[in-house]
């Protein structure tokens, strides 16, 4: 048994509509001969008598107006999906799940998730954060379509690692400490200062030691935290001095925070991770762009405190 096509029920929908041959092929774009022979071959496939003839004009029959109504749902459904479509191809549907460390999710990642938001409208958006190695798992397991981490060593198949940034730490400092003038901050400056570190189980936490060993000097070790914004609020109220990420950094300086080049440089590096199973949908690529761009207007108002790359 022969089955309908889509372009035999755009005919009969056509007609119904219409109802002339003459006025169905005005909306399809074709000839009046061509709905014709359509609606010929529609009424022979459905094998029911779809419309009787009367001065020209075809009047449908009752069982044309049941089927008409069905047509009609379909249709509906139909321009439901292409709305759809449309919506996605514009970006203006779906959704985008994003996990990150806290080191960039104080008002950086807020600030560019909602900048993202106005430009996607109609985009649900969920911003977890997370520490680091529970970013890590969120993004492998695919519960997230992408997380921003510190740059440290990644040993798991199920993510893709891209550097966002190659940038290094900086001198945080309290309002009016006595380096406050100095552009550079070199670890012999802070001899016996009290120091903020971070938590003693990081790698940071060690690289950043290291530094001071071999320079031979000395600080008052007498606050950690696992946070560097913890640490900067710290600082800030006049706790010590330390060295933090310069992304929560150049935050606390808006508040206050002295913020400084510090020498030798502590690498500090951001990356963006991905689910390497699963592509990369347009939402994920419109959402990294903009964070390429923010990071990049980062780098020109810090004038160099951040750095995209190393510098050279």
């Amino acid at each position: 048994m022969p089955k309908l096509t889509y372009r035999q029920i755009e005919a009969f929908r056509a007609v119904m509509i219409s109802g002339t041959t003459s006025g169905a092929a005005e909306i399809l774009c074709v000839s009046q001969p061509a709905v014709s022979r359509l609606l010929a071959d529609f009424e022979s496939t459905v094998g029911v008598a779809m419309f009787e003839r009367r001065r020209r004009r075809l009047h449908p029959t009752p069982e044309a107006r049941f089927f008409f109504e069905e047509v009609e749902r379909a249709f509906v459904s139909l321009e439901h999906l292409s709305r759809a479509a449309k919506e996605l191809r514009e970006f203006h549907l779906g959704s985008l799940r994003i996990a990150s460390m806290p080191a960039a999710s104080v008002e950086f990642l807020p600030n560019l998730t909602d900048r993202f938001s106005q430009q996607h409208p109609g985009v649900s958006i969920t911003l977890q954060v997370r520490s680091t190695q529970q970013v890590v798992d969120l993004v492998a397991t695919q519960q997230f379509d992408l997380g921003v981490i510190s740059g440290i060593p990644l040993d798991d198949p199920a993510v893709e690692e891209r550097t966002l940034a190659d940038s290094r730490l900086v001198c945080a400092l309290p309002p009016g400490h006595r380096l406050a003038d100095r552009e550079v901050i070199v670890p012999s400056d802070l001899e016996g200062e009290v120091f903020v570190s971070l938590g003693s189980e990081q790698s940071l936490r060690h690289t950043i030691d290291g530094v001071f060993e071999r320079a031979g000097v000395k600080r008052q070790l007498l606050i950690d935290t696992q946070l560097h914004y913890a640490a900067c609020a710290f600082v800030l109220a006049g706790s010590g001095v330390s060295l933090v990420d310069p992304i929560t950094a150049w935050h606390y300086r808006r508040l206050g925070l002295v913020v400084r080049r510090f020498e030798p440089r502590v690498q500090y590096r951001y990356s963006v991770i991905l689910p390497r199973q699963r592509g990369t949908s347009g939402l994920t690529r419109s959402y990294l762009a903009l964070l390429d761009e923010s990071l990049k207007r980062l780098e020109r108002e810090s004038e160099g405190l951040f750095e995209v790359s190393a510098s050279r």
